[in-house]
């Protein structure tokens, strides 16, 4: 009975981990964009989306994210995680992130959008490049518009 038991127990916690809410780690310069299907090769700006299933897609930019969450989940269901600009290489939750638009930060599609996890961190590197504060709804509808997603 003991040995069921533990069994039933593993079993659990194998699906619990299966399970998990956390992003993978993007792999860069090997894995590639679902959207455009470029090489993610910058730690400042790749992203990723997992389904209500748990499958999980990579992005180089937040442009890529939002072009293929507009396709595919339009009604904003599915987990996404944004690369934090003030510290590369760390995914944080979209709903917590801050966007800055910047001319003279260039992301990898060409939009010149970033993320931040802390609106202060936003702010010191708006005062050094300038830029605009957007949100994820102004965000989604500027790579709309700008990639004719409609």
């Amino acid at each position: 009975m003991k040995g069921v038991l533990f069994l039933t127990v593993i079993i659990f916690v194998q699906f619990i981990n299966g399970c998990s809410n956390s992003p993978s780690p993007i792999n860069y310069g090997e894995d590639n964009c679902e959207y455009c299907l470029m090489l993610i090769t910058d730690p400042k700006y790749g992203s990723e989306l997992m389904t209500d299933k748990g499958k999980i897609y990579k992005f180089d930019s937040v442009e890529c994210l939002a072009a293929y969450s507009f396709k595919n989940d339009p009604l904003n269901n599915w987990t996404k995680w944004v690369t934090d600009f003030y510290n590369p290489n760390n995914l944080i939750n979209l709903k917590s992130a801050y966007f800055l638009k910047s001319q003279k930060l260039r992301s990898p599609m060409g939009l010149n959008l970033s993320a931040f996890s802390k609106g202060d961190h936003l702010q010191t590197i708006r005062n050094e490049f300038g830029g605009t504060k957007i949100s994820w709804i102004e965000l989604a509808k500027y790579v709309s518009e700008e990639w004719d997603e409609n």
